[in-house]
């Protein structure tokens, strides 16, 4: 005996025989693909409301702290905020229409050599940073800048901010190297007046440390065996002519091979916060930062980064 459905039970199974008799296996793969494709807008809105979330000023000034970045990645609900940052791109980029963007792991093959399995992959250091950094150095008009283990010239831009005599990356990727010259070029379109930059290809260990006044930056390019060779060709240098000669190393992981040098001295080491607008997008809330000095004795400096 037939039983008299209930008026919304009839319509539900009206429904799912109309749903079976017209959705062909054509069919349910596009609607499956477009509830894949839904799932992935509404978490992709998340990941931005969380990061938007994040660089609120008085938010943002905790979140990127280190002890609370390493606490707050493991919670799955809040640690989107800090994916992928290395592979943003940087507000330095999007101002200036450059590339200095991204990252590459450690020990990549670049030349086949026994040298790359002492080259650290390339990141960005901080403009803000490297902007307190380079406005205590005294004397800059007459400094060379180099850049050891350049990358894609971020450095070597912000330098260019500053009345450097000469500016020089040298960067051991030729595909690198080339970016770092497009990146040069289009400041120099836009700020004709400032120093030019030039690159050079090729260990950076091995390259002779220009004559005269120098400034060598290091963004933690090289293990520990590269920088015992900097140190010594930097204490070679400091021998052969009297000169001014400065050291910045941001993220020191081997500084101790600088600090065996006799001829140099640490002027400073401090952690500097990275300016508001670059939380999120390359390392934690702050850099470590040392700079070491060497040469003439009559230096007037200031011993902290202000």
């Amino acid at each position: 005996m037939l039983r008299r459905l209930p008026k919304g039970e009839a319509h539900l199974i009206l429904m799912n025989w109309t749903l079976n008799r017209t959705t062909t296996p054509s069919t349910a793969k596009s609607m499956t693909k477009n509830e894949s494709m839904n799932g992935f807008r509404l978490k992709a809105a998340v990941q931005r409301a969380l990061f938007a979330f994040a660089h609120l000023p008085l938010i943002s000034r905790v979140a990127y702290r280190s002890p609370v970045q390493h606490l707050l990645a493991r919670v799955p609900a809040i640690r989107s905020i800090y994916w992928d940052y290395w592979e943003r791109t940087h507000p330095f980029d999007v101002r200036y229409g450059t590339d200095t963007s991204g990252s590459s792991p450690n020990g990549e093959q670049i030349t086949g050599g026994a040298v790359d399995l002492h080259a650290h992959g390339y990141a960005g250091s901080q403009p803000g940073v490297m902007r307190k950094v380079f406005a205590t150095l005294p004397g800059v008009a007459q400094c060379t800048f180099v850049d050891l283990g350049c990358g894609k010239g971020r450095p070597l831009l912000v330098a260019t901010e500053f009345p450097f005599k000469e500016i020089v990356g040298v960067e051991l990727s030729p595909a690198f190297a080339q970016i770092a010259r497009d990146n040069a070029e289009r400041i120099a379109i836009h700020y004709s007046g400032r120093t030019p930059v030039r690159i050079e290809v090729g260990d950076a260990t091995e390259y002779p440390i220009p004559t005269g006044d120098v400034v060598l930056f290091m963004y933690n390019p090289f293990d520990e065996v590269m920088i015992r060779k900097m140190a010594a060709r930097v204490e070679a240098a400091l021998a052969r002519e009297s000169r001014r000669l400065f050291v910045v190393y941001i993220n020191p992981r081997f500084g101790g091979c600088l600090d065996a040098v006799p001829s140099l001295r640490r002027r400073f080491t401090v952690r500097i916060p990275c300016a508001r607008e670059e939380l999120g997008f390359g390392t934690v809330g702050e850099e470590l930062v040392t700079v070491w000095e060497g040469g003439c004795d009559d230096l007037s400096v200031s011993r902290t980064a202000r």
